[in-house]
Formats: structure tokens, C-alpha cells, sequence
């Protein structure tokens, strides 16, 4: 952000477990003030993701005006996926259309992520759709996590147990940070994190971490 000491301040509060109110009020007039700031508007969104607050549709809302001054900025666009298909009831076929658009304006890692959610959109409905997302993340991004791990574990259910083995191994070599007692210390609002943990995996917790290890 551009005003260092604000960014503090909203860094006190929520480490100190202040008022979140007060944080979410002091970036939103921020981002209204300064709406080119693309880190105050990624700090607006992520901080709607913690607890207690967790308003994904909120989020979303801040997401889909930021866009309007940051329309190139890719990583918005994902979460505004990311959080329609997890947390607001799925992507429609409107939304479903205009992330085939973007995929193809998109870089190889940030495709990958679109596909993945993808994926993850059709599962319940099409398991044809399913594979062959996943299959097509791996194909545009093989440095990701979940790509693989999902892949495999579809392939485990299938019986294919060599196959779905290989490629949640492959997967867990891409992780880059195991979460335990002695690293929790990150920014909470950094919006590279949230992706790296909540959607491509290289960030993983340990408990996550053993529990795909298992299943090798």
C-alpha cells in the first residue's frame, strides 16, 4: 500500500484482534480515496475472508469494483471465481462462459488456476469435464498442487491406484510451505498467500500435508 502508516495500523488490529470493523472501514475509505491502489483493494478483500467476519459475498463485491480500475489484474478475476464456486453457490453459465473467454488471455499459471476451478465446478456434474480440467491445469501449470492431488484422488476412486498414487507423489513435490507451530507467523493480508494456500496448494498446513502423504 501506498500509505505505509495506515497499513500498519490495520496490521495492529488485526494481529491484535481489534476491531475488524474499524480495519474493513479504514481500507474501504482508502480504496475510495485511492482506487489505483491495487494493494488496498486486495488488502480490503482478503481481510473479508478472516474470521469472524468471512463474508465471501462482500468480498466479491470489493473484488468486482476493483476490477473496474484493475481489469488486467489477473489474480482478481480468480478469486472472483473462487469465491462464486466455494462460497455463493456455484458458477452460472454466464460466468462459466466468460472464464473460457479469459483463459484465453491469460498466462500458463493463471489458465491453470481457471481450469482448476473449473474442475471443480463440474465435478458434481459432469465427471468427463472434471478429469479432463484437471488434466488440462497440469497441462497449462505443473509447478501446482491441487492439480495433482485431486487428479489422483479421482483416479484412486476410479481403482486406477498406480495412477492416482503417481500423481499426488508429483503433486506434493510442487509444495513449497508446510504450515506447523513454527511458521504461522504470515500477513494475513496477502493476497499471493491466499491462492498459493487456498486454490494452486503449494502453501498447504501439515495436517493437510499428511493426510495426502497417506494416500501414497
Amino acid at each position: 500500500m501506498e500509505n505505509k502508516k495506515l497499513q500498519e495500523t490495520v496490521s495492529s488490529l488485526i494481529l491484535n484482534r481489534g476491531s475488524f470493523e474499524e480495519a474493513e472501514q479504514l481500507l474501504l475509505d482508502y480504496v475510495k480515496e485511492n482506487p489505483t491502489d491495487v494493494d488496498g483493494w486486495a488488502k480490503l478483500v482478503m481481510l473479508e475472508t478472516l474470521a469472524p467476519i468471512e463474508d465471501y459475498e462482500r468480498a466479491t463485491e470489493y473484488l468486482n469494483t476493483a476490477i473496474i480500475y484493475h481489469k488486467d489484474n489477473q489474480l482478481f478475476h480468480v478469486l472472483r471465481y473462487y469465491f462464486t464456486e466455494w462460497f455463493l453457490g456455484g458458477l452460472d453459465e454466464e460466468l462459466v462462459n466468460t472464464a473460457f473467454e479469459l483463459k484465453s488471455t491469460f498466462t500458463g499459471e493463471v489458465s491453470s488456476m481457471l481450469s482448476y476451478i473449473l474442475a471443480r465446478h463440474f465435478q458434481n456434474k459432469d465427471m468427463n469435464k472434471f478429469e479432463s480440467f484437471l488434466k488440462k491445469s497440469i497441462q497449462e501449470c505443473s509447478m501446482h498442487v491441487t492439480n495433482y492431488t485431486d487428479l489422483g484422488r479421482h483416479y484412486l476412486s476410479k481403482g486406477d491406484k498406480e495412477e492416482g498414487i503417481a500423481l499426488i507423489r508429483e503433486g506434493l513435490l510442487n509444495v513449497k510451505v508446510i504450515y506447523n507451530d513454527t511458521n504461522m507467523d504470515f500477513d494475513s493480508l496477502d493476497i499471493v498467500r491466499f491462492v498459493n494456500e487456498m486454490i494452486t496448494g503449494v502453501f498447504m498446513t501439515e495436517d493437510i500435508y499428511r493426510s495426502l502423504e497417506k494416500l501414497v
